[in-house]
């Protein structure tokens, strides 16, 4: 098992004073989750978003803990930090999560496609309260009535990571929750931070949504307003 390792020296290590107390959790938790997703010490918009405010992850690069890149920071000097990784051995943990997300994934759709089968008595033709999504389209009806059609890209590419939280929170087609926040929000917010958005929407539901997706999308279409504002204070619009 992987894991993030921490120097004796590094409380009272200046860096680590300059960036102060609750950057430096980020900075520990992040590097759980670099390890885990063997992500190569790179820590996506999304991944910060899911773990506290921007303002921390630039005290951290203020502090010359992190590099700003494309797409989110990287730890610096990322392998003395993680314990010099053989380059083959991350490689090859890279791939064996993708693949296990790509087959939780396919046996969710699975296990909620025979679900909605069985609940409505058909096995081909789609119903009013739950559409059958086709390859490329998606269309669907929330709880105020509000209908979403989304168009669903094969050809999204998502980090590790981000799939896994993701399938974690019962997000299948993250393409249709972007398609919601640019329609009821205005917003185009990119794939990895729509996950950071319907995680937030799930977080405050009274009781666990038997559909998340589904609960998503409706969140969205009944308060904009106040996904906006979430989105705005988050830095999370591309």
């Amino acid at each position: 098992m992987p894991y993030f390792p921490v120097d004796d020296d590094m409380p009272f290590h200046p860096k680590v004073l300059a960036a102060g107390n609750e950057a430096i959790g980020m900075w520990a938790r992040a590097g759980g989750l670099c390890k885990k997703f063997a992500t190569g010490g790179e820590v996506s918009h999304e991944m910060v978003a899911s773990l506290g405010p921007k303002k921390l992850a630039e005290k951290l690069v203020r502090a010359g803990l992190w590099v700003a890149i494309d797409g989110g920071y990287r730890f610096h000097d990322w392998k003395q930090q993680a314990g010099n990784d053989d380059a083959d051995v991350e490689k090859a943990r890279v791939e064996q999560n993708r693949q296990r997300n790509a087959a939780r994934q396919r046996a969710y759709r699975e296990r909620h496609a025979g679900s909605n089968a069985k609940d409505n008595g058909v096995t081909n033709a789609p119903v009013t309260d739950t559409p059958s999504p086709s390859p490329n389209r998606l269309t669907m009806t929330t709880e105020s009535s509000h209908e979403v059609d989304a168009s669903v890209s094969t050809d999204s590419k998502l980090s590790p990571a981000v799939e896994a939280l993701a399938a974690q929170a019962g997000i299948t087609r993250i393409e249709a929750v972007v398609e919601a926040l640019a329609k009821h929000t205005g917003r185009d917010v990119p794939a990895d931070r729509a996950v950071t958005v319907a995680r937030h929407l799930l977080s405050k539901a009274r009781t666990e949504p038997r559909a998340p997706q589904r609960y998503v999308i409706g969140a969205i279409s009944r308060s904009p307003l106040e996904v906006q504002k979430f989105i705005d204070d988050g830095g999370l619009a591309a």
